[in-house]
């Protein structure tokens, strides 16, 4: 009949929906940032300069801050982070460093938009990028995901991998919206 089972498969299939927020709240609580060039700039020659001295060949020639390369300093030679602490560089500006490089590839790849959360549940999260969709929006924290990478408990890869999937089954909520609009006329 019905089993536990099936219903927990249903409800993984179902998505995150997590809340519905009015333009004004969004407005008040996110403050949209641009990627400052000097900071990414920064980070991504930071990344360039492990793969130059540990003598890594990148798996993807271009660009530099592709997912599979992001996790490659992770993952092969010294480590990045044992490579920034070398440059007395604490936790917290190598997290930044990767959050910044991945955020750019999302960017430039995908369209994303880089915000500052007022009011984060959590403070990793006052970084967040954001997909919108037609009102459908897709959200992301690079700084909490980037400490799950360091900590080797995620990889960068997997998230990319993760969002391909997500942008290409999100709804399209105005279509949905004005369907549903013009089927409440109709009967």
């Amino acid at each position: 009949m019905f089993s536990t089972k099936k219903e927990k498969e249903n409800k993984d299939n179902e998505g995150n929906f997590e809340a519905i927020y009015s333009e004004t709240y969004f407005n008040k609580r996110y403050l949209e940032q641009k990627n400052e060039d000097d900071l990414v700039e920064g980070s991504l020659k930071m990344i360039e300069s492990y793969f130059i001295d540990n003598q890594i060949e990148r798996i993807v020639d271009k660009p530099i801050n592709h997912p599979l390369n992001l996790d490659q300093v992770i993952q092969e030679g010294m480590g990045f982070q044992m490579y920034c602490n070398a440059f007395k560089l604490k936790d917290s500006q190598i997290m930044t460093f990767l959050a910044l490089a991945f955020s750019d590839f999302l960017i430039t790849t995908f369209d994303f938009k880089l915000y500052k959360d007022n009011e984060p549940e959590y403070p990793l999260r006052v970084m967040t990028l954001k997909y919108d969709k037609n009102g459908a929006l897709l959200s992301l924290y690079p700084l909490e995901y980037s400490l799950k990478v360091l900590k080797n408990q995620a990889t960068f890869e997997d998230l990319y991998t993760k969002v391909e999937n997500h942008l290409q089954s999100m709804p399209d909520l105005k279509g949905f919206m004005d369907n549903f609009i013009k089927n409440q006329e109709q009967g």
